[in-house]
């Protein structure tokens, strides 16, 4: 995948977070499309994280891990109905922080200025394969959309969890049980793996898809178990949020990346239930997937069957990033500029694939080499790309025996 805009948008947001969702998840599918999944519980609804209350008064932090406050009894019914759809107990206590907007954003966005110059590298790859706009800042732009759409969040390396708002609505609750997962989760699984965050391929955005997987579903759950009269809440105050959090102005390749694990990890998780319910769930924590290729198809981690490897084709400059590219973002990519329909096919046979992108005096290139499943596969990804490359311009591309290599640059 674009390695870099990920690892940031994940920085930005937590490797725990929930995000409202900002775009209706008909226009992301790219592979088979997702499902409803479950846990201990079936759902009938679309998993959809639930967003904070809408203006908060203001009101100072709140912190918890008593059981006799108000939040603390709220934190240990909460919890114990985590553990029950989870079936794991909580190790400890979890210390649960309520936070006015502001002081929420300024919690969430602490430290994300040491990401900027990752960020600036994967602006330019963005825009020289013109996914971004001229003049876009690609980190303002990250970071207003995570002040304004991320829920609540769970840093599993500090075992902070904090939310959004400062009144115990059942919205806010809905998103408490979002984050009580992820901290439970962490307590048995260890969900800060640096050497995962690092890893140059998808391993973060795929393990990312498995964690909010069963969140989101969890959350889904719980909502599911409320009154018709809260449900209406929480669908009131959901939606007030979600237009206030879409009027800021977002490029539409920030929010499909952002929202790729919310959207496909429940899908992904209910192929692990039917399989082998939770104690399949816990070995994918175990041994977790390393490809949007396998959120997007779980056969494909079920068989345990790895990606192609690709050598990283050769650069012309000075190289800014690297790794792979995978097949979420090369539908995204061939969609930019292509019929939906016809991004889909060409993804869908995804391999393997390797990337490198360079610059070369202010003007960057990105060149990207794939491997397909079979032959007819690459026939329709090699005439897709030269179909992308006539829009685009400024662009290559060379059909081997068993590679399809694009050079863009811009």
């Amino acid at each position: 995948m674009i390695a870099v805009a990920v690892a940031v948008a994940l920085v930005l947001a937590g490797n725990a977070a929930a995000l409202v969702l900002l775009q209706d998840d008909d226009d992301l599918v790219a592979g088979e499309a997702p499902a409803p999944a479950s846990t201990t519980v079936p759902t009938t609804a679309e998993p959809e994280p639930s967003p904070p209350p809408s203006e908060p008064a203001p009101a100072p932090a709140t912190t918890t891990t008593v059981a006799t406050t108000p939040l603390g009894r709220t934190v240990a019914e909460l919890s114990a109905f985590v553990a029950d759809q989870r079936e794991l107990e909580f190790l400890r206590p979890v210390e649960v922080e309520l936070l006015d907007d502001a002081a929420f954003v300024d919690r969430l966005l602490a430290g994300s200025e040491e990401n900027r110059a990752e960020t600036d590298n994967a602006e330019k790859v963005l825009r020289a394969l013109q996914l971004i706009e001229p003049g876009i800042d690609l980190f303002d732009t990250f970071s207003s959309f995570y002040g304004a759409a991320v829920l609540g969040f769970y840093d599993p390396e500090l075992d902070e969890l904090v939310l959004r708002g400062t009144d115990l609505t059942p919205y806010v609750r809905s998103t408490l049980v979002h984050e009580l997962s992820h901290a439970l989760d962490d307590q048995h699984f260890e969900l800060h793996r640096p050497e995962v965050d690092d890893a140059d391929d998808e391993s973060a955005l795929a393990f990312s898809a498995l964690i909010e997987g069963v969140s989101v579903t969890i959350e889904n759950a719980y909502t599911q178990s409320l009154s018709s009269s809260e449900q209406e809440q929480v669908s009131a105050e959901a939606a007030e949020f979600a237009s206030r959090a879409a009027r800021t102005p977002i490029p539409p390749i920030v929010t499909q990346l952002a929202q790729f694990p919310y959207l496909f990890g429940p899908f992904f998780l209910g192929a692990l239930v039917e399989e082998g319910r939770e104690p399949r769930v816990d070995a994918a924590f175990r041994d977790p997937p390393t490809t949007s290729e396998e959120i997007l198809d779980p056969s494909v981690y079920l068989r345990g069957e790895p990606p192609v490897s690709v050598p990283q084709p050769g650069d012309e400059g000075l190289v800014i990033d690297q790794g792979s590219y995978g097949q979420w973002a090369l539908y995204l990519t061939l969609d930019h500029f292509l019929d939906s329909e016809v991004a889909n096919e060409a993804s869908d046979g995804w391999g393997g694939d390797s990337y490198v992108a360079w610059d070369e005096g202010g003007r960057v290139c990105v060149r990207m080499a794939y491997a397909m499943d079979t032959s007819t596969d690459l026939d329709q990804l090699d005439s897709a790309w030269r179909r992308w490359a006539d829009a685009h311009g400024d662009t290559s591309v060379e059909r081997s025996a068993d590679l399809v290599t694009v050079t863009a640059c811009g």
